[in-house]
Parts: C-alpha cells; sequence; structure tokens
C-alpha cells in the first residue's frame, strides 16, 4: 500500500514537472521572439520621424536603437535555443548559462543606465531590464524542476510510476533469470544409450 501512495505521489510530481516544462517552453521562446520584433520595430520606425528630430536639433535615436537590436541578436536566440535545452533535455548547464548570460547583460544595462543611454528610449531600459529578471526567474525555476525530475528519474517505476507495470516488469525479470540459469545449466549433448547385444540363437 505504501508503495503505490510512493507511484502516486512520484506520478503527481511527474506531471507538475512536465506542466512547468511546457509553461517555459513557450516563455523562452515567445519572450524571445517579442524581443527581436520590439528591437527591430524601433530601429525601423526611427526613420518616420527622423526628420523632425533633425530640425530639433536633436541627437539621432537610431545609434541606441541600433546597439538594442544588435543586444537582442546576441541574447534572444540564445536564451532560446537554451531555455528549450532546459525543457526537452532537463539540461542543468544550459540553466546556469542563462542566469549568467542575463545577469550580465542586466549589469551592463545597468552601466548604460547611469552613462545616461536610456534616457531618451526609457521604454526600452524597461523592456531590456524585465526581460533580462524574468529570464533569470524562468531560469532558476527550470534548474528546480530539473533537480527534481532527476530524483524521479531514480526512483522506481520512472515514467509511468505504474503498480501494475513494475509487477509485470518483476514477473518478466523472474522468467528471464530462470531461463538463463536453465541455459547455462542444459546441455546440446545427448547421453549415448546403452546398446543391447542380442545373443546368438545357436550359442
Amino acid at each position: 500500500m505504501e508503495e503505490k501512495n510512493e507511484f502516486a505521489s512520484n506520478y503527481t510530481l511527474l506531471k507538475k514537472c512536465k506542466k512547468y516544462y511546457t509553461i517555459l517552453f513557450y516563455y523562452f521562446i515567445a519572450s524571445s521572439v517579442m524581443l527581436l520584433i520590439y528591437s527591430f520595430t524601433n530601429l525601423v520606425c526611427i526613420g518616420v520621424d527622423a526628420g523632425l528630430v533633425m530640425k530639433a536639433g536633436a541627437e539621432p535615436l537610431a545609434p541606441s536603437y541600433f546597439a538594442l537590436l544588435l543586444d537582442a541578436l546576441i541574447f534572444a536566440p540564445m536564451v532560446a535555443y537554451l531555455g528549450i535545452r532546459i525543457t526537452l533535455k532537463q539540461h542543468d548547464l544550459s540553466a546556469i548559462l542563462i542566469i549568467m548570460f542575463l545577469c550580465l547583460n542586466l549589469c551592463l544595462f545597468l552601466y548604460k543606465r547611469n552613462i545616461s543611454f536610456f534616457d531618451r528610449v526609457p521604454l526600452a531600459w524597461w523592456t531590456f531590464v524585465l526581460y533580462c529578471i524574468n529570464g533569470i526567474i524562468a531560469a532558476l525555476i527550470g534548474f528546480r524542476t530539473n533537480t527534481k525530475y532527476h530524483w524521479l528519474e531514480k526512483q522506481l517505476g520512472f515514467p509511468l510510476f505504474n503498480e501494475r507495470v513494475e509487477e509485470q516488469k518483476v514477473k518478466i525479470d523472474k522468467f528471464q533469470c530462470e531461463y538463463n540459469r536453465l541455459k547455462r545449466t542444459s546441455t546440446d549433448k545427448m547421453e549415448e544409450l546403452p546398446v543391447i547385444h542380442k545373443k546368438d540363437d545357436n550359442q
């Protein structure tokens, strides 16, 4: 009875892990694609009001938005790829790399903020910072989920956690062991039968 309850508990935990993996899978892809679209759209839209900016004597925003697009082109695909490896391959190193790269990018953005890089594009600041923070949180959740998943892999009954299936496996294993034992002890040579010599009637 205790083993049955353990199977049920482990199966529930496995379903929970798979649910987290599904959510994280779509989050990593969707957030990275949205960041790329946002960065590209900003750079394209600069051309619409470029004349007004030049007439006002202000500095053009194109260099700033180009730098943001370059940042997105580097980090968004990388985070999406590593995120997919977390959710499909349960790869712990991918989660650690996402945390390291996004923390590095976040530090870079904080430095840029101090040198007034985002004074004229505050919305971009919040967009990229939130992307980094949410990505770090998602990677931490993925790492924690991987820890539980790796623990479940070592438990009896993984991945079905079905009592009947395990009982069937035990029966098959016993049959295989018995078969192997009989195969080792058996021989292909047949014992020679004693030959009965028939006596001659004349003797």
